[in-house]
């Protein structure tokens, strides 16, 4: 038999029985649309968090105190210093840009009869380049305004305290009884890292130490880097001159935490990528009962037809001209099913897409892996009824009853 023929004899024949093919490929569709929809959305979560990550900038690393992210943010341990960021200006490493401080306290603040307490930031002027805060009104924080009463307010304050859609720059402000004028309104640049330039308060980081607070402590000290691949090693020779500094023994656990985006993201990414990888492999389980499925349909159909197979054989039809027949159908019913989940596949991952907020991106090494998978399903488990059609003998068929 040619191969149009074959094709057209197998089209025929899935198309006596409509519901069941379309039964029979369920299993395929499920498989390989959950396999699309978990690479996609996989790939598409990882583009999102490196993309806030790159907007705010990956290209430093961040100093905290305590020896765990814990008393980091509960304060705990001994706090860091202006001395900690004189220490690493002093040891003039080669590959630092930049060292930026900032001191942080809560504080009431009030304007036009209205009152919130809000988070009050203390930092220098390059703290801008490392945060990257979109100003709506004004500027940011310059080097003419060290120790000087001026304030950058977060867009959630300016409208609490000024009204919506209201320019508040060269209005005044007051904490503790002290009047600062408002040079801006700042609104963080990223969604990842939460509203912290919309909801807070950024203040020069002298005025808040030698005014407000009294204190030069730290809550983090932020290290801009030349060359992004050299920022492990800088990291490395930041905490051998902090260990000096703080006079921290070598066999003692440091009083002090550093970390970068970077490695924060590739272990987002590592992780991210093996439960993937982890949860694809559990998908593609539904490919194997699906093959199941494939197979004992097409069983069925072997002994449905055993009377056809009988008369082929008897007018000439030979043993792989049988084999190929049934293979051919078993690959149609799993390649058409492969397509058909392929398409539902990323039809769910851009409705997952725009519902989340994450890019839409199709994951076509998956397509193509996928393709394979639904087409190699089709082959290896129609073989056998295949295999058992071919080797009927033309006599014992046409007396099957």
């Amino acid at each position: 038999m040619e191969i149009k023929e074959t094709l057209k004899s197998a089209i025929d024949s899935l198309k006596i029985n409509k519901l069941r093919s379309l039964l029979t490929m369920l299993g395929i569709i499920i498989g390989i649309a959950a396999v699309i929809i978990i690479s996609s959305v996989g790939k598409g979560v990882v583009t999102y968090v490196s993309d806030e990550l790159s907007s705010f900038g990956t290209n430093f690393f961040q100093i905290n105190p305590g020896n765990n992210m814990m008393s980091a943010i509960t304060g705990g341990g001994e706090p860091l210093t202006t001395g900690d960021v004189s220490a690493i200006k002093d040891a003039n490493i080669s590959n630092i840009q930049n060292v930026v401080e900032f001191s942080m306290t809560s504080k009431a603040v009030s304007a036009n009869d209205e009152s919130i307490r809000v988070s009050v930031y203390g930092m220098t002027p390059e703290g801008e380049t490392l945060l990257k805060p979109n100003m709506i009104y004004g500027e940011f924080l310059t080097n003419d305004d060290i120790n000087s009463r001026v304030a950058v307010i977060g867009s959630e304050v300016a409208d609490k305290l000024f009204g919506e859609n209201t320019d508040p720059v060269g209005e005044s402000i007051k904490i503790d009884e002290m009047r600062f004028s408002v040079i801006g309104v700042s609104k963080s640049g990223g969604n990842l890292f939460g509203s912290f330039f919309n909801t807070s308060i950024t203040l020069p980081l002298e005025t808040l130490q030698h005014q407000i607070t009294g204190v030069d402590e730290l809550v983090e000290i932020d290290v801009e880097v030349k060359n992004t691949d050299y920022i492990k090693e800088t990291m490395d020779e930041v905490e051998l001159v902090l260990k000096d500094y703080r006079k921290i023994a070598d066999d003692e656990e440091n009083d002090f935490i550093m970390e970068s985006f970077t490695e924060s993201l590739n272990i987002f990414e590592t992780i991210t990528n093996v439960l993937t990888l982890f949860i694809t492999g559990i998908s593609a389980i539904s490919l194997v009962v699906g093959g199941i499925g494939v197979m004992n349909i097409m069983l069925v159909s072997v002994t449905e037809r055993t009377k056809e197979i009988g008369l082929l054989k008897s007018i000439g039809a030979k043993r792989k001209d049988i084999l190929s027949q049934f293979l051919v159908e078993s690959s149609i019913i799993t390649t058409v099913g492969g397509f058909i989940g392929i398409i539902l596949g990323i039809g769910i991952t851009y409705l997952v897409s725009v519902l989340v907020g994450i890019p839409f991106i199709v994951n076509m090494v998956w397509v193509v892996i996928a393709t394979i998978i639904s087409i190699s399903v089709g082959i290896i488990f129609g073989l056998y009824p295949a295999q058992k059609a071919a080797k009927l003998h033309a006599i014992d068929a046409l007396r099957f009853e």
